[in-house]
């Protein structure tokens, strides 16, 4: 019989590692239910995590998100605290809004080491088309809750916007490589979450 290698989907948080980072709602339940849950929940990310975590994607659902970080330090207990921080502050004036109780988020949320160069990529790109997978909208480029437009844009933002797009070698590149796999990702890909 063969043994399975179980996957650690909880690794410490190491500096200049690339982890993939995703959480969902509890049950059945939404994360964001107005175009202003989207920004709240981008300006308390930005506020608890800039400081000690270097962004390079992501993508923000109905009921769950996807991020692509690196740790700009070598302390996973600081890191854990401030996601920890972060979920808090979204989830109390969510709760207040949409008259709940107890967690939005899912305890214990799952993040993955990206080891290999063209998992990057790949990671980068599963995580702006995933409203594609969800049936959200039939084009990602459109989605206004990912960091496509961002990191193909002007606009100045916190993303990695440059690290990123040398890892396509630039910017037509990056726009290339999302195209060309609009139809086969998730083919590929459909066991990360």
């Amino acid at each position: 019989m063969k043994s399975q290698t179980r996957i650690d989907y909880h690794p410490d948080f190491y500096f200049d590692k690339y982890y993939h980072v995703y959480n969902r709602a509890v049950g059945k339940d939404k994360l964001f239910f107005s175009d202003e849950n989207y920004k709240h929940f981008l300006n308390r990310y930005s506020y608890y995590l800039n400081e000690n975590m270097k962004t390079y994607a992501f993508c923000l659902l109905p009921n769950h998100f996807h991020l692509l970080v690196s740790p700009k330090i070598n302390s996973p207990q600081i890191i854990i605290e401030q996601f920890r921080k972060f979920f808090i502050s979204y989830s109390m004036p969510i709760n207040i809004e949409q008259k709940r109780k107890g967690n939005l988020f899912q305890t214990n949320f799952k993040r993955k080491i990206i080891d290999d160069e063209s998992y990057l990529l790949q990671i980068v790109y599963y995580i702006h088309a995933n409203p594609m997978q969800h049936n959200i909208t039939t084009d990602f480029i459109h989605y206004p809750y990912s960091s496509y437009k961002k990191i193909i844009g002007l606009n100045s933002t916190r993303l990695q916007r440059t690290e990123v797009l040398s890892w396509f070698n630039g910017n037509d590149n990056f726009i290339k490589y999302h195209e060309e796999r609009k139809s086969d990702v998730f083919n590929k890909f459909c066991t990360i979450e």
